[in-house]
């Protein structure tokens, strides 16, 4: 029901801010630049799965592209390369360590708060692809991609999709300063995936810089 309710949410949200643009002159403007954040990611776990997963630092680079529909309506598309860190508590820490890429496009709405200040907020769909997972269970390392020769899977699957959130304040100069928020939808566990569930989400803070403004 929970993930109805973003889906609605975010479809609505959507449609405000293309309605906002259709009533504006439309003056279409393309800029973009380089993006730097520090994430803090964990996964959300079926109840019956019996274990917790911790938030840990990570870091994620790259940059975006964004197209100014109007002056209140803006389309960002993203792509970065993350290194996520999180936890998994049962008989101790175990760590999984990830790498991979992300793509989010976000609907933003714009507020110009005069002599060049602007404060962005918008949502939009993203999917992640994965290079590389490792848990250290005890001693023993796994990689969580390796397929199973016996039951012809994977501990965890290398892909999934979700929504973000995000919201943003601009300076004058072109500085950004961002925090984004994504929750998957799709269950990244491959074996005993009708069993237990893991949906990964983070939470990010970080600076842009956005050249041709």
């Amino acid at each position: 029901m929970r993930k109805k309710h973003v889906v609605l949410w975010v479809f609505l949200l959507c449609l405000a801010l293309v309605a906002q643009a259709q009533d504006e002159p439309r003056k279409l403007k393309v800029s973009g630049g380089p993006k730097v954040e520090l994430n803090m990611s964990k996964y959300f776990l079926s109840r019956n799965s019996g274990v917790e997963s911790v938030m840990r630092l990570g870091v994620t680079a790259g940059g975006f592209l964004q197209l100014d529909v109007s002056s209140h309506f803006v389309v960002r598309g993203e792509l970065l390369f993350h290194y996520k860190n999180s936890y998994i508590k049962q008989a101790g820490n175990n760590r999984i360590r990830y790498w991979g890429m992300e793509i989010p496009i976000y609907a933003m709405y714009v507020w110009n708060c005069g002599r060049g200040h602007r404060i962005y907020l918008g949502a939009g769909p993203y999917t992640e692809f994965g290079f590389s997972a490792t848990a250290w269970f005890g001693d023993k390392k796994i990689d969580l991609y390796a397929i199973d020769p016996q039951n012809d899977v994977s501990a965890m699957r290398d892909s999934n999709t979700g929504f973000a959130f995000a919201a943003g304040y601009e300076m004058p100069c072109g500085l950004q300063l961002n925090v984004t928020y994504k929750i998957s939808i799709s269950n990244v566990l491959d074996a005993n995936s009708n069993k237990f569930s893991f949906y990964p989400m983070t939470t990010s803070f970080g600076i842009a810089y956005r050249f041709g403004k």
